[in-house]
Parts: C-alpha cells; sequence; structure tokens
C-alpha cells in the first residue's frame, strides 16, 4: 500500500474529517444509518452493508464501511391499519420492497461505520432504540436515541516523514495515536407511505479531539442532517421521487444534495443527483431476489472538486428477514379486497 507524506495540510484535512460525518448518496435507501428513529417503518427485519469510495485513483482517498441492522420489535395495531399490502395483485409483484406499516412501534437497531482518509480512521459503533406513534390512518411519527462507541487515530504505518531521523512527530503523537470516546445522536421522523421527513443530530456530546496525551483545540462538532422524500405515481407501474438532503455543521457551509429517483413497480429504480458544489451522480437500484437488493451510484467531479478528478462509488446491498408468506393466500386475499377493474383485465 502506497504511504502518504505527512504535511501540514494533510493533517488539518485530516483532523477536519474527523469532525466530519459521512453524507451518503443513498441516505433514503436507508435513513436509519443516520437517523435512529428510522428504523422499523416497515414491519420486516433489514440489513445492510456497503462501501463508499471518494475520488477514486487519487492515493489516500476517502473510503467508508458501513452496515446496518434494524427492525420493529414490538407492533401494536390501535384504531390503525397497515397502508398498503407488501404484495398486490394491482401493480406489485413478488420482488417488491416491502412498504411503511402505521401503529404503535417499538424499533431498535445496530449501526457500524468506518471512515479512512489517508492515514486518519474513525470508526462508530452505535445501538439505537425508537417509539414510533400513529398521527393518523396515514402518518406516523417516531423519536429515536444512539448511543455507543467512537475511535479516532492516525494510523503510523502510512505515514512518511520529510526527514527519518526527526523524533518530533513521534514524540508529539506518540507511537500509537488513538481516541476512544462516548458519543451519542438523535432523530424526529415522520412518514406516511409516499412522505418522509428525517431531522437527525450527531456527535451531540461534542468531544475534543485528543491523540495520545495531546489535547487539540478541536472538537468533534454537532451535525445536523434532514432529508425529506415523497414519491408520486405515474400511472399504475411507475413512480417518481424527489429527494432533499442537507447537512450543517458549525463553521462549514451548508451541503445539500436534490435527487430524482424513477422508481418501477416498487422493484427498482435509477435516480440522477447533485451535490452542492462537487458532483453530479447517477444510480440504480433493484430487488434481484424477494429478499436481496442492490443498489450502486456514481459521482463525477462539478464545481471545486472537478480539477482533482472527483468520481465517487457507493453500493450498498440489503437483505429482508423475519416476514413469512403465503403467497397464494395474500393474493387471493387481495384479489377480494382489491378486485382488478374489468377494462384493466381486458388489456391484459
Amino acid at each position: 500500500m502506497k504511504k502518504l507524506v505527512l504535511t501540514s495540510f494533510i493533517a488539518v484535512a485530516g483532523l477536519a474529517f474527523g469532525q466530519q460525518d459521512i453524507q451518503f448518496t443513498q441516505t433514503a435507501s436507508s435513513p436509519f444509518l443516520i437517523n435512529p428513529a428510522a428504523g422499523g417503518m416497515m414491519s420486516v427485519a433489514e440489513v445492510v452493508i456497503g462501501n463508499r469510495i471518494q475520488y477514486a485513483g487519487i492515493d489516500g482517498r476517502p473510503m467508508t464501511t458501513f452496515a446496518g441492522i434494524q427492525s420493529m420489535i414490538r407492533f401494536k395495531k390501535k384504531r390503525t391499519k397497515t397502508l398498503l399490502h407488501e404484495l398486490s395483485s394491482i401493480g406489485q409483484t413478488f420482488y417488491s420492497t416491502p412498504q411503511r406499516t402505521i401503529g404503535y412501534k417499538q424499533v431498535a437497531g445496530l449501526t457500524f461505520i468506518n471512515d479512512v482518509i489517508g492515514p486518519f480512521t474513525r470508526t462508530n459503533v452505535k445501538g439505537n432504540f425508537g417509539v414510533h406513534i400513529p398521527l393518523s390512518q396515514k402518518f406516523s411519527a417516531g423519536l429515536g436515541l444512539g448511543i455507543g462507541w467512537s475511535n479516532f487515530g492516525i494510523d503510523n504505518s502510512k505515514v512518511i516523514l520529510g526527514n527519518s531521523n526527526d523524533n518530533a512527530y513521534t514524540n508529539y503523537i506518540g507511537i500509537s495515536a488513538r481516541q476512544n470516546y462516548v458519543d451519542a445522536q438523535a432523530g424526529l421522523v415522520v412518514y406516511s407511505d409516499r412522505l418522509l421527513i428525517s431531522l437527525s443530530g450527531s456527535q451531540l456530546f461534542n468531544n475534543k479531539t485528543r491523540l495520545s496525551d495531546v489535547t487539540t483545540g478541536s472538537t468533534f462538532q454537532p451535525h445536523l442532517f434532514v432529508l425529506a422524500s415523497y414519491r408520486f405515481d405515474l400511472g399504475k407501474k411507475f413512480g417518481l421521487e424527489p429527494i432533499v438532503q442537507f447537512k450543517s455543521v458549525k463553521h462549514a457551509p451548508v451541503s445539500y444534495d436534490l435527487a430524482m429517483r424513477l422508481h418501477y413497480m416498487r422493484m427498482g429504480w435509477v435516480s440522477l443527483s447533485y451535490r452542492r458544489q462537487s458532483s453530479i451522480g447517477v444510480g440504480f437500484g433493484i430487488n434481484l431476489l424477494a429478499r436481496f437488493n442492490v443498489s450502486y451510484s456514481f459521482e463525477f467531479g462539478n464545481g471545486v472538486t472537478e480539477q482533482f478528478g472527483n468520481t465517487s462509488h457507493e453500493i450498498r446491498l440489503g437483505f429482508i428477514f423475519g416476514h413469512r408468506r403465503n403467497t397464494k393466500q395474500e393474493l387471493k386475499q387481495d384479489e377480494k379486497e382489491n378486485p382488478i377493474p374489468e377494462e384493466t383485465k381486458t388489456e391484459d
């Protein structure tokens, strides 16, 4: 593996990186990665794993590995109903994405995120818990809290000094430059089968950056994330979903993403996205099996990052568990509740 020359620029960039939480391109597909309240919106358990690489081809490029699991652990219907069936005889298939459900819920999850840029590494592991309540037969709201362990440090094996005989770096930072600390995040969601509004904050404890015995003037600044999306129907088979995402952190300009996803029968989607003064991206997602899906996004530099050859790749794998289905019975029951119009049968 290539090594990096430690310069003051890289050091400052690394500390800044340590203060910044990742902003995923596909957040709308797995909002629980940044919002502990966003788990359990579907009546299934979900596991996601993935990887994001920025500035591909550049030595020391940022790379993020992530994984998470979220599930509803208790669901109680009370004067509410499930909005839509997972399996429908009208515009649905065995490969359709499970839909959001409304009701009193307790939800839980676990997330793992590892960021690397040059010699700097940060790892977060958090446990999440949330409570959802119905606002009406069409809308629910949820509150969530996540708390866990974080580690930030420098991998000295990737550091090359201009003068190998100069011990100033070792004396200042030490052989093992690591910091362990406890941190928290919290969030709010409001959702229906079409709408999602997510508000969350991370790095809430505002921990000081401390490497070995050296305490710096930097802190892990709290972040604010806002995500909103709404799916419009385009006929019986297609749907259009505009997505807006904001990230705000002290001493940094607000970052925002604008995206549009075109869905086909809830089986798959293609997307076009724009990140402020950073990149333009395209992506797709598809349910390959009833319980397995994959999505991929590619971004290329725009604005100030274009000169650095900024291309990014983000891939996500999703697995769904915990919902045994008698598909024949579901289709039979669905046909009773949602009879197919005669003109539709004629067209088929």
